[in-house]
C-alpha cells in the first residue's frame, strides 16, 4: 500500500511574517507627506485664484489663507505627529485652545482697539471677517500650546512648583 503524505501547510511563522510586511507597506493617506504637500499646493493655488478672480484685496486673501494654511497644519500635525505615550490629548488641545488661544485673540484685539489699529482693519477687512479668521489662528495656535504642555507636562509642573515656591518666599 502506498505510503499518504500530509499536504504540506504553509507554516504559521511565515505566514505572520508575510502579513506584517503587507500591513507595513500600507500606508494611510494621512500619514503621507505627498498628500499634505499636494493639499497645501492646491488650497495655495485656488486660493490665490479664487482672490484674483474675484478681486479680494490682498490683505484679505492673506488672512484667508493664513486661516486655511494654520488648520491645514495642525491637521497635518495631529494626523502626522501621533504621541503613543501620553493620554487625555484631546483634552489638552482643548483646554490650549479655549484658555490660551483665546487670550492671545483678547490679548491683540484690546492690544490693537488701544492703538487705533482695529479701526483702519475693519475699514479695510469688516469686522466680522477680521474676527472670524484671527480667532481661528489663535485658536489654532492655542491648540499647539495645548498639546505641547501635554507632551511635556512634567517638565511643566515641575517648573510650576518652582515657580510656586519662589512666590511663597
Amino acid at each position: 500500500m502506498p505510503k499518504t503524505y500530509p499536504k504540506a501547510h504553509p507554516k504559521k511563522g511565515k505566514l505572520k511574517k508575510n502579513q506584517s510586511k503587507a500591513q507595513l507597506k500600507q500606508v494611510s493617506l494621512l500619514k503621507s507627506k505627498f498628500y499634505w504637500v499636494t493639499l497645501t499646493l492646491i488650497i495655495l493655488v485656488f486660493t490665490l485664484a479664487y482672490g484674483v478672480l474675484t478681486q479680494i484685496p490682498l490683505e484679505k486673501e492673506l488672512l484667508m489663507l493664513g486661516c486655511i494654511l494654520s488648520v491645514l497644519g495642525f491637521a497635518f500635525y495631529i494626523g502626522f505627529r501621533t504621541v503613543a505615550g501620553y493620554n487625555k490629548r484631546a483634552t489638552f488641545i482643548f483646554v490650549g485652545a479655549s484658555i490660551f488661544g483665546f487670550s492671545i485673540w483678547v490679548a491683540m484685539v484690546l492690544s490693537f482697539n488701544a492703538t487705533g489699529v482695529i479701526s483702519k482693519i475693519a475699514s479695510s477687512l469688516g469686522e466680522d471677517f477680521f474676527a472670524a479668521t484671527t480667532l481661528t489662528i489663535c485658536l489654532v495656535l492655542g491648540a499647539f500650546i495645548g498639546d505641547l504642555i501635554g507632551k511635556n507636562k512634567e517638565t511643566v509642573m515641575s517648573l510650576a512648583y518652582e515657580l510656586r515656591g519662589k512666590i511663597r518666599k
